[in-house]
């Protein structure tokens, strides 16, 4: 009988003496799951890695389509042409002033806008709350929105790109929902001592609201950083362009003279006709490199926002 006790294989321990007791089944699910992780993996980041490739590949093997996930050879020119424009450089500017001073009055607007909801208690409530969420379901269109900012004089400034996407009706949801999850009595206890509302919303619920409000920061970011439909829409002047409209010029030069270059029977530009592919892609790869910095800065508060936000 001792003999059969010993002989039982021990359940293997962790560090704290606990026992670890998995199931076949569930051995077979993690087995299963952490392969369909895998192929996800695969299939996300193989398009990022050929575009990436494609951008600092040889010319030559570009036009025979050898480049897949890893790069042949190195050629920075689709980079070179980029960073060598001289309205690139004005157009970064101008894409980071819309997105610091856009992101910090967004953050304030939309602050001031849910904590009524929050936390207040007035009359017309309902109406007040009606009227933000009427705005998710329904939107003045393009026309409307352009007429007023001709109005207003925004027309071909920075700020119609700012004032335009200041507040978003789903941005003052998330924003409430989080402001709801802090205890009353803190705001009530504040109130006690005197404190008005907006001590209490900059001094007191703000800095309890970092993880949403890291959250929504990051979106309105990203948001304004890609932004390219409303500045085509509100921007004419040169001066002016954010990277979006400056990238997509230099998409289409590139494309324009690769087609003019083909047509040439010279023997010096046989690999210039890749130039459009590795300017395309090159584009995308410049584009992403700010947000790719930005993320792991504020991935800590993401995931806690969006559960405590809902």
């Amino acid at each position: 009988m001792a003999q059969a006790v010993t002989a039982v294989k021990k359940p293997k321990r962790k560090k704290g003496g606990d026992f670890i007791r998995r199931s076949r089944g569930e051995k077979i699910f993690s087995a299963f799951n952490l392969l369909i992780m895998i192929l996800l993996l695969c299939f996300f980041l193989y398009p990022l890695l050929n575009m990436l490739s494609i951008s600092c590949s040889n010319e030559y093997a570009v036009l025979r389509a050898e480049v897949t996930f890893y790069p042949i050879g190195f050629n920075p020119q689709a980079y070179n042409m980029i960073l060598a424009s001289e309205d690139i450089w004005r157009s970064v500017g101008n894409s980071t002033f819309v997105v610091v001073v856009g992101c910090v009055s967004s953050l304030i607007m939309l602050s001031m806008a849910a904590y009524p909801l929050a936390f207040a208690k007035f009359y017309g409530k309902k109406v007040y709350t009606s009227i933000i969420l009427f705005t998710m379901w329904f939107s003045g269109g393009i026309i409307p929105t352009f007429l007023t900012i001709m109005k207003l004089g925004l027309y071909d400034t920075l700020w119609s790109l700012i004032f335009n996407s200041m507040i978003s009706a789903y941005y003052v949801v998330i924003v409430r929902s989080y402001f709801a999850s802090i205890p009353i009595s803190v705001v009530e206890s504040a109130r006690i001592d005197g404190a008005n509302d907006f001590k209490i919303l900059f001094k007191l619920i703000l800095p309890l609201s970092k993880p949403v409000l890291a959250t929504v920061a990051l979106w309105v970011i990203v948001g304004h950083w890609n932004d390219y439909l409303n500045a085509l829409l509100f921007i004419s002047s040169k001066k002016n362009y954010t990277l979006q409209l400056v990238l997509k010029e230099l998409t289409l030069n590139a494309e324009s003279s690769t087609y003019n270059i083909s047509m040439t029977s010279s023997s010096t530009t046989g690999g210039a006709a890749a130039l459009g592919q590795q300017v395309r892609n090159a584009v995308l790869v410049v584009a992403m490199i700010p947000m790719c910095i930005l993320y792991p800065f504020v991935q800590r508060y993401f995931v806690s926002g969006i559960m405590l936000g809902s």
